[in-house]
């Protein structure tokens, strides 16, 4: 859906859209991922991603119940970090009821002072209009292509049942 400052409700004392931007300083410079590396006989590994450009020092972790090869956990890393980074823009503006088929998640043009900004929808509450808040995405973020294989997959182990209980 496309929205432009005509297609909100204005309220009574303010812009018919509040725009704001997070601190640089409270993103994470850096992630990273730990999974189960499949190229790598099951081990556990981490991958990283890290911004070269910015004054944050903060980091973030997650470990993932995931079997990947490293360069897919590397992929997943990148995409966490540049979705955080695209997500730091919110918007706040209610639309009339008229918009009910706007729901949480959906990903809309929004034109507020002749500037274009693709945000997603995080919250909707229903009240005489339909209260919006949501951040900003760059979609192109997810549409990375993995890094090619490195050539060699390996097999999930084998354990049949004589296997599991005659080690």
């Amino acid at each position: 859906a496309e929205l432009d400052e005509d297609d909100l409700v204005l309220p009574d004392d303010a812009a018919p859209a509040q725009l704001a931007r997070g601190q640089d300083s409270d993103l994470p410079r850096e992630v990273s991922i730990g999974f189960t590396d499949l190229g790598n006989d099951y081990q556990p590994a981490t991958a990283t991603s890290r911004r070269l450009v910015g004054r944050s020092a903060r980091s973030a972790h997650a470990d993932i119940a995931m079997v990947t090869e490293d360069t897919g956990a590397r992929r997943r890393a990148d995409i966490w970090l540049q979705d955080l980074w695209a997500g730091r823009e919110s918007a706040h503006f209610a639309v009339p009821p008229s918009r009910l088929a706007l729901s949480l998640g959906d990903v809309v043009g929004l034109t507020v002072n002749g500037r274009r900004r693709l945000v997603e929808a995080q919250e909707i509450p229903d009240t005489e209009s339909r209260a919006v808040t949501a951040v900003s995405i760059d979609p192109e973020v997810f549409n990375r292509s993995l890094a090619p294989a490195s050539g060699r997959a390996a097999p999930a182990p084998q354990m049949g049942i004589r296997s599991a209980l005659c080690p």
